[in-house]
């Protein structure tokens, strides 16, 4: 008992001898660490896996074609005209809603983005075709046309830099959402 007691004394004398760090008295310090310690534990955790598939086509025992997609893991090849859908799954595992999940991915270099093929339930989809500058809806861009009038016309698959995913509801405690897009290997 009696270190108990001595340990005890010491902290208050360390806290008595310097009653201010930082111009801040130390038990306030205290405090706003601990706050800020439950603050940070009461935040959404929103974890993020990013797995990728290739599209493969076989023919059944009636030479209907039956598409399947294989799980790439690792180093994997890949040949000119393969179409690989990427799936990005994010989970909240915090305990606080997570408020305004945006989630942007680029289409990878030495791909093309499959027009239409991104989804996502409850998610707003834009896309960039500037780098990732700005995202819009409906991507357009000028054509000259042979009279030499210039006219907007929908973008396209090659031009598409990004897709974005922006979930308006927040994304409740525990829950999950999955959001795809494919591409085609050039």
């Amino acid at each position: 008992m009696k270190r108990k007691l001595y340990f005890g004394l010491g902290i208050v004398a360390v806290a008595a001898t310097l009653p201010f760090v930082g111009g801040t008295p130390v038990l306030a310090n205290l405090q706003q660490a601990s706050t800020s310690i439950v603050k940070q534990l009461m935040q959404p955790k929103v974890q993020l896996e990013l797995g990728a598939q290739k599209k493969v086509i076989a023919l059944d025992a009636q030479g209907k074609e039956q598409v399947t997609w294989q799980a790439l893991q690792g180093e994997v090849q890949v040949q000119p005209g393969d179409v690989l859908r990427y799936t990005l799954s994010s989970k909240n595992a915090g305990e606080k809603p997570a408020k305004e999940l945006v989630l942007t991915q680029p289409v990878p270099t030495k791909t093309t983005f499959v027009l239409d093929s991104a989804r996502a339930n409850g998610a707003k989809l834009t896309f960039s075709i500037d780098g990732g500058k700005t995202f819009v809806a409906k991507p357009m861009v000028a054509v000259k046309l042979p009279n030499g009038k210039e006219e907007l016309q929908p973008a396209p698959a090659a031009a598409y830099t990004h897709v974005r995913w922006d979930y308006s509801e927040s994304l409740a405690p525990m829950a999950a959402v999955n959001a795809t897009y494919e591409v085609t290997v050039q």
